[in-house]
């Protein structure tokens, strides 16, 4: 087997093994069996496969550690800041987050923090990291599409529909694109993860009959095509911008334009 074909196949059986463990092996420890209440059984449970994540990714993925512990650029954070202000503050203006209380809304923000925070270890910090050699462009899109792949499982295990988690599929593969091009367009993991926790703190705050209701219903197919196209666009416009000779190539474009200054 020549080097290039081993590698591949120790990139499969890492994402493959990593998988296995974090969607099936991890669920079967008893966290709700302690003696807590649910919101701290979920947060515990996050924070293990969290560990587990970061265990992984320093082991087998050592490079992806830098995106973790890097110091971020002041202008590329707040090109990713009003990114996410304007892709996620429609949801929040439609949900119904003003009629709780204020602990209830931390409680709710902590929540999908510690899912972002979890899942995106994982799925850009493992997954990615596993397959960062093989290009930029490959990892984005193999990790995206396992991403959305992982949401299958809510036919079986999450009583949706067929129709909603088709299109929650798709709508997660395009969502984990962007997450990794803001990824690497901001060069720390930590931009997807506040994108993650903050896109999935408006449903924190639907009742229980609500969230059914939607689940189970048929997808918006239309809305979900639209979002998932543009998140893809985006997405692939932050990769490319994120590239040196890119960058180079824009700023000279600009400077002959006249746009900004020669010394800018």
């Amino acid at each position: 087997m020549k080097i290039k074909d081993r590698a591949i196949v120790k990139a499969l059986f890492l994402i493959l093994m990593g998988t296995f463990l974090q969607y099936w092996v991890i669920g079967l420890i008893p966290f709700h069996k302690l003696p807590i209440s649910q919101f701290w059984q979920v947060i515990l449970l996050r924070t293990f496969s969290t560990m587990l994540s970061l265990g992984a990714i320093w082991f087998f993925c050592p490079h992806a550690v830098s995106r973790i512990t890097a110091r971020m650029e002041r202008k590329k954070i707040g090109i990713c800041i009003l990114i996410i202000a304007f892709l996620l503050t429609p949801s929040f203006i439609g949900s119904q987050i003003l009629n709780f209380h204020f602990s209830q809304i931390l409680q709710g923000l902590v929540f999908a923090l510690f899912i972002g925070i979890d899942e995106e270890f994982f799925s850009r910090g493992f997954i990615y990291g596993a397959l960062e050699g093989y290009g930029v462009g490959i990892a984005a899109t193999v990790s995206a599409l396992h991403f959305g792949l992982l949401h299958l499982g809510n036919i079986f295990w999450g009583g949706q529909s067929v129709s909603y988690t088709s299109s929650q599929v798709i709508g997660a593969a395009a969502f984990g694109y962007l997450a990794a091009a803001l990824m690497i367009f901001s060069g720390t993991i930590w931009i997807p993860i506040l994108m993650h926790g903050l896109s999935d703190s408006p449903m924190q705050f639907e009742s229980t009959s609500q969230f059914t209701k939607e689940v189970t219903g048929t997808a918006n197919w239309s809305a979900t095509l639209v979002q998932a196209l543009f998140y893809i666009i985006l997405g692939f416009i932050l990769i490319y911008m994120s590239n040196i000779n890119t960058r180079l190539k824009f700023n000279n474009l600009i400077r002959r334009f006249g746009l900004v200054d020669a010394e800018g």
